[in-house]
């Protein structure tokens, strides 16, 4: 028994002779020979290539040796209805279709028998591998062609998968050929066909007949073709005349259907296109007449159309479906029964790797072993071996240009492009050509005019000197010439993730993908030239795995600063005047400032690639877009979340490349990890009890000179008996601009005190200080921040103390000499806890002024505190979301209410502030289908709600709903001048 590798359902790709293949390895892509890349042409399955063939080979098709093919069949019945003799004759009847060409140098012949029955008890898969008979293997060479009756589909399953054998899928597991060996010389020597017994049913013998005879013309070397490939589409009618020159060779069964009925009038008749391409393949020579009786020469039974295509720049235009159809006599209307077509550049290579992903296949065997690198070849197009129409002498041809089908790629592949077929540029003109006749050639060298442009595109280095990265992070530029690469290059900072995009483009600049195939690779500025990346970050693995058609991503992580250098691309190895590409490095270099407050602040992001719809977030949270160039943007970066202090990612997104950058650490809520504190002053030794003292400290960098403001300073009461400014033990201030952060600290006790003021990080300083003689009334309400033209009703709160200790009973006197203020109870009485409230009427407040309210106690100014508001812009007010803004519950529960707090630039909350709230209710809808229209959600409710901000700055909105109904809120809150924040509620089934 000998080894067999397996793989998915579809067609075998050859083995090469002397190669590990040679040992008896037997795989879909076997040794690297990628049967849907290179090795495919319009008319030849196969070409060989420079790193494989012998010289005298290179760029010729594969062939059997002299056109004789050798096969030997099975032991065993096909099925329980179909035995041996019977198989036998249906193979020879398939041979015969090939045969019989007049004008072809081919004899299929029976050999024998193979020595076995090939069945499930002598062949097995497992692992990946698949144990069989020796004399069906690729190094049975002195077995040519193993034919194999597979009686109960366990060949079928074996090589091709579990249930490749089940009857519902005959048109792909009915009959499967392998053409697993070849020769350096250009030739094939080994091939396998498996024909599935579990389709050779009364009902399907047509389908199988039909299937094995295309199975010997794909064993013959034959390519697939697409001549009169658009008969079966629309809704019209078909055209018999059509129909009569539909391939036999055609990528898809359409002449015997998947319903398994009858197949279509003379399905089995080889037509045209089929008899002219193994015309080609194998021409009826006169040194070759000798050995096939009754044949006659190909040259003077048959008319030839040849020549080549090209862009202006002289560089063949490959993979064009050159159609040649005779004209009906007296008419300038084509004759479709005649119908031969044939691909340009068929013997040039259509997949020799690339700089980025490499030139050698899976199995390490260089891609160039198929396809000629002949420059010469790449446009060049064969139309020879043509029959004239039944009984006429001479006729005129149309000669006709077309795209291959994008569909027809893989292993249907059609032409030498098998990764990705390539849309022909510019405008390809009818040629008709006069009055051929038997043994006529015509040679055609056809510039299409219009297939190239150079608008607008950018600079394009090379390896060893590659191009500047644009300024702003664009560029147009195309993979012009076979083989080209484009370069650039660029320096980038450490901690950064970034997306490298291109966008393969067609003439008219719109997205494509039937042009080039764009893949990415990026290298270290140090690498040496002609380093492949190893790391598989650094560079794509196939083209188009973007979010949108012709879109390729890359996506890239920093360590260090450093230079780069990035290489895009066709995946093929291939360069075209029509291969457009939109490049765009989406990066962000810098945040500043890089530390904020905890509510939040504006920062500014510079880089490059940015667009107008780019979103950003500041620790995942979705950040409020101010301002957007393609070089920076401006946002208001969100409060913290709880908990969160210390450095956090910022990202710019685009929604719709789905590309991304992001600096890693960017910006710091409060304190960095590095950040420190100093001490400016405090108060120390002997103080007054109930004086306040500024305790101002200065925040710092991590060169430890370099101011930090925005941080968080929390001062504590670490040791004895004081007051922080705030009245609790720990009170929290943010430092300025320029690192400063001052709170009043009073002496409560002639006993030492010891208060500290410390980062987020950790870092602090301390302070140790003692008091005497305390004050009979202070100021426990923070200063208020009323809205410029608002009015308000607030309540201030005084503490009355009596040698230190609060006091109950006493009248407090309020009063007001300011604008905008009213006391309205005059006096007040301390409660048991000594706290006395007042009652004043406020606003609305002229523009900047700080008004003073004084409360007392009798005994003269001396026993008087105050306090202060201050009137604030709502213009410049922000939005800051607190809680519900996003919420994702069932539909059966109720929503929390949404809470937003209003604030000024400073993080003060601004007090009776207008705030509105749209909302806008629809069906709840699933995810988007992945293909089609996302249908639009039905809109169930819409409401205007407004609000004005508390003391606190808070504002509440109850969400609108139907109860029990699945829903999906869309709601947008506005205050002040521009400052919107959007929230959404989803209420699923």
């Amino acid at each position: 028994m000998a080894i067999l590798k397996v793989g998915a359902a579809g067609e075998q790709a050859p083995s090469r002779r002397g190669s590990v293949c040679g040992r008896g390895l037997l795989t879909f892509v076997a040794c690297g020979m990628v049967m849907t890349g290179a090795a495919d042409a319009g008319g030849p399955r196969w070409v060989a290539g420079s790193s494989y063939s012998d010289p005298a080979a290179e760029g010729k098709p594969i062939v059997w040796r002299g056109g004789v093919v050798s096969y030997y069949t099975d032991n065993g019945p096909l099925s329980a209805t179909v035995d041996e003799w019977h198989a036998d004759a249906m193979v020879r009847s398939a041979a015969a279709f090939w045969n019989n060409v007049p004008t072809a140098a081919v004899s299929i012949a029976a050999a024998g028998n193979l020595r076995e029955d090939v069945n499930g008890s002598n062949i097995a898969a497992s692992n990946g591998a698949a144990t069989a008979p020796a004399d069906i293997v690729p190094t049975a060479t002195q077995v040519p062609v193993a034919v194999v009756y597979d009686a109960d589909g366990a060949v079928t399953d074996a090589l091709l998968g579990p249930d490749a054998s089940d009857p519902i899928s005959c048109l792909q597991g009915g009959v499967t050929s392998m053409v697993d060996g070849m020769a350096t010389d250009g030739t094939i020597n080994h091939a396998l066909v498996v024909l599935n017994g579990r389709c050779a049913t009364p009902d399907k013998m047509e389908l199988m007949q039909y299937l094995i005879t295309r199975a010997f013309g794909r064993v013959l070397g034959l390519d697939w073709s697409q001549a009169n490939d658009g008969i079966f589409g629309g809704s019209a009618p078909l055209n018999p005349s059509a129909e009569a020159g539909w391939p036999l060779m055609h990528p898809v069964e359409r002449l015997c259907t998947s319903s398994f009925g009858s197949c279509m009038p003379e399905a089995l008749s080889l037509r045209p296109d089929d008899i002219a391409s193994l015309s080609r393949l194998y021409p009826v020579t006169a040194s070759n007449i000798g050995s096939f009786s009754g044949k006659t020469l190909t040259a003077g039974a048959s008319v030839s159309i040849r020549g080549v295509i090209h862009f202006p720049s002289g560089q063949g235009m490959q993979g064009v479906n050159v159609v040649a159809q005779p004209l009906l006599a007296g008419t300038n209307q084509p004759d479709p029964r005649y119908t031969v077509s044939a691909v340009s550049g068929a013997l040039f290579q259509g997949n020799a790797g690339n700089r980025v992903n490499g030139i050698l296949d899976a199995d390490g065997n260089p891609l160039s072993q198929f396809g000629s690198n002949d420059a010469s070849l790449e446009g060049a197009f064969d139309l020879s071996g043509m029959v004239l129409p039944a009984g006429v002498t001479q006729a005129d041809y149309q000669l006709s240009f077309e795209a291959i089908n994008p569909l027809d790629t893989g292993t249907l592949s059609v032409g030498p492009y098998g990764l990705g077929q390539v849309t022909p540029s510019g405008s390809l003109a009818v040629v008709v050509i006069r009055g051929l006749s038997a043994g006529a050639t015509d040679v055609e060298d056809i510039t299409v005019g219009d297939a190239d442009s150079t608008h607008g595109l950018g600079a394009d280095g090379s390896e060893d000197r590659p191009a500047e990265r644009s300024g702003n992070g664009e560029w147009l530029a195309k993979l012009d010439g076979y083989g080209h690469s484009s370069w650039f290059h660029w320096h980038i900072r450490g901690g950064r993730l970034f997306t490298v995009e291109t966008e393969a483009l067609d003439a008219h600049g719109q997205a494509t993908a039937d042009k080039a195939r764009p893949v990415l690779g990026i290298w270290n500025g140090i690498d040496p030239v002609d380093a492949r990346p190893t790391n598989p970050v650094l560079h794509t693995l196939q083209p188009f795995n973007g979010a949108q058609v012709g879109l390729t991503t890359m996506w890239v992580q920093t360590v260090a600063d450093a230079n780069v250098r990035l290489a895009v691309a066709d995946q093929r190895g291939d360069g075209r005047p029509d291969y457009l590409y939109r490049g765009r490095v989406l990066y962000a270099e810098s945040v500043t400032p890089q530390r904020i407050a905890l509510a939040g602040a504006a920062v500014t992001i510079k880089g490059v690639g940015f667009r107008p719809q780019n979103q950003v977030t500041v620790n995942g949270v979705p950040a409020a877009v101010m301002s957007l160039t393609s070089t920076e943007i401006s946002v208001f970066a969100p409060p913290a979340g709880p908990g969160v202090t210390g450095n956090v990612d910022v990202t710019v997104t685009d929604p719709a490349t789905l590309g991304s950058a992001t600096i890693i650490g960017g910006i710091s809520y409060d304190a960095g990890d590095t950040d420190s504190i100093s001490l400016v002053s405090a108060p120390s030794g002997t103080v007054p009890m109930d004086v306040p003292i500024g305790f101002q400290v200065k925040t710092v960098g991590p060169d430890g000179a370099t101011p930090a403001g925005g941080l968080a300073v929390t001062y504590s009461v670490i040791s004895g008996a004081a007051v922080l400014g705030c009245g609790q033990s720990s009170c929290t201030v943010m430092s300025t601009g320029d690192g400063l952060a001052t709170l009043a600290v009073t002496a409560s006790s002639p006993a030492a005190a010891v208060v500290s003021a410390a980062l987020a990080n950790g870092a602090s300083v301390q302070t140790r200080f003692a008091g005497s003689l305390p004050p009979a009334i202070a100021a426990l309400t923070s200063p208020l921040y009323l809205a410029q033209g608002a009015t308000l009703s607030w309540n201030p709160v005084a503490l009355v103390l009596s040698g230190g200790t609060p006091t109950g009973g006493r009248a407090v006197t309020w009063s007001s000499a300011s604008g905008g203020v009213v006391v309205t109870a005059p006096s007040t009485t301390s409660d048991a806890s000594g706290h006395a409230t007042g009652q004043i009427a406020v606003g609305p407040l002229p523009v900047g002024v700080t008004a003073q309210v004084n409360a007392c106690l009798p005994g003269g100014p001396a026993n008087c505190t105050s306090f202060q508001v201050a009137s604030a812009n709502p213009a410049i007010a922000e939005l800051v979301a607190v809680s519900g803004t996003a919420q994702i519950i069932e539909a059966i529960d109720t929503p929390m209410a949404v809470v937003l707090r209003v604030e000024d630039a400073a993080g003060h909350p601004i007090a009776g502030a207008k705030v509105y709230f749209y909302e806008t209710l629809s069906a709840w809808q699933p995810d988007c289908p992945a293909q089609g229209r996302c249908p639009a959600a039905p809109v169930l409710s819409k409401q205007t709600v407004s609000a004005v901000s508390g003391v606190d700055g808070l504002v509440t909105l109850a969400p609108l709903k139907l109860a029990g109904t699945a829903t999906l809120l869309n709601g947008t809150a506005v205050t002040g001048g521009d400052s919107t924040l959007s929230f959404q509620i989803e209420q699923h089934p």
